[in-house]
């Protein structure tokens, strides 16, 4: 073990880094998952049927879609560069990626807004209909800060699931912490270097991972104690 602790040592910068990058594509995926999802999961309760019934659907076709399979959809469907005008912009994997990982997590992100929509009281929208607030204005300003902390627990508990996943584009050539470590073993070319690499893998995600989720779990006791007790 402790040679083993030698080995990986010079390599444990490099696999900090390819782990920075699987942080980073976590918050950007989520970052993309809420502005689509919150867009989405409000048009699931619209007026409209045609609107409802067809936000359903992308709903359910997203987050029912395999993430891996849409992580192949995605970076074979996307060019590598993008031209606008006459400048050619590249479109770096780790970009499709964020993509692909961010077009499940939205359908699994717009369902969350939806239930949290639900749970605020029927009078509360009469309330706000009343003090002359539009439909756009009623959702924003009224109904949805009070849904918030009904949305915020499965929230953070996708992002959980959203960075875990991070990890299956190192199948499509990103440079993140799994992709590194199979570089590590063979730079190494150490079969006993097998289990401490993933070993360490394992350990840097559920380092990151766990408090997270002791969090949501923590957050969701506390709401449904606040909604019980009122």
């Amino acid at each position: 073990m402790n040679a083993s602790l030698e080995l990986l040592w010079p390599w444990l910068p490099l696999m900090g880094r390819g782990f920075a990058l699987n942080l980073g594509m976590g918050v950007l995926a989520m970052l993309l998952a809420i502005l689509c999802g919150t867009l989405l999961g409000a048009a699931q309760l619209a007026p409209a049927h045609w609107l409802r019934r067809s936000a359903g659907l992308l709903t359910q076709l997203l987050r029912n879609s395999p993430w891996l399979v849409v992580m192949f959809f995605v970076m074979h469907l996307l060019p590598y560069e993008l031209r606008i005008g006459g400048a050619a912009l590249a479109l770096p994997a780790w970009a499709k990626a964020v993509l692909a990982l961010a077009l499940p997590a939205t359908g699994n992100f717009s369902e969350i807004v939806r239930g949290g929509l639900r749970t605020v009281p029927l009078t509360q929208w009469e309330a706000a209909t009343a003090l002359g607030y539009g439909r756009a204005g009623r959702l924003w300003q009224v109904i949805l800060p009070q849904a918030l902390r009904h949305m915020l627990a499965p929230a953070l508990g996708l992002y959980c699931v959203v960075t875990m996943s991070t990890s299956l584009a190192s199948l499509v050539g990103v440079g993140e912490l799994l992709g590194i470590a199979r570089e590590v073993l063979a730079a190494e070319a150490r079969t006993e270097l097998l289990l401490p690499v993933y070993g360490l893998v394992l350990l840097m995600f559920f380092a990151y991972i766990f408090p997270l989720s002791l969090l949501a779990r923590a957050l969701e006791r506390r709401w449904s104690r606040g909604g019980q007790s009122s």
